[in-house]
């Protein structure tokens, strides 16, 4: 190859680089200018959220407070039901007593047996499987 070849060939060489380095450069200030946008575009978006907060936060406590107390409201009501159905029961189960109270002292004691031969029947299973271990 002649010199004149080599320093045309280095020179075209180095206009490439050149070019290449400025489409580096410039690809570089745009990825940069991205970022500064989308850095801005969080921080708008926090500095929003930062105002809404308080807010938020207020009707979320209002909330749980309204639902506190729906709670609290179902929870009497359903307890104020539970004392009624036990009232109810009670007096007619006394009722049923004082009309026979013969027939109810017979129930008693075959429940009472029944509850008893269970209780047996259990506590006897739980020695058997724990000595068969």
């Amino acid at each position: 190859m002649s010199r004149h070849t080599t320093q045309e060939l280095s020179r075209v060489a180095s206009r490439q680089i050149d070019r290449l380095a400025d489409a580096a450069g410039h690809a570089m200030d745009q990825a940069h200018d991205a970022a500064d946008q989308a850095v801005t575009s969080v921080q708008n978006g926090a500095q929003d959220l930062a105002r809404q907060a308080p807010g938020l936060v207020d009707l979320a406590i209002d909330r749980v407070k309204n639902l506190g107390a729906k709670g609290s409201d179902l929870a009497r009501a359903t307890s104020a039901m539970a004392v009624d159905k036990a009232r109810q029961a009670a007096d007619h189960t006394a009722d049923r007593i004082r009309r026979d109270p013969l027939k109810s002292v017979l129930i008693a004691v075959a429940a009472g047996a029944a509850v008893a031969l269970i209780a047996s029947h259990m506590a006897h299973r739980r020695q058997s499987g724990q000595s068969g271990r």
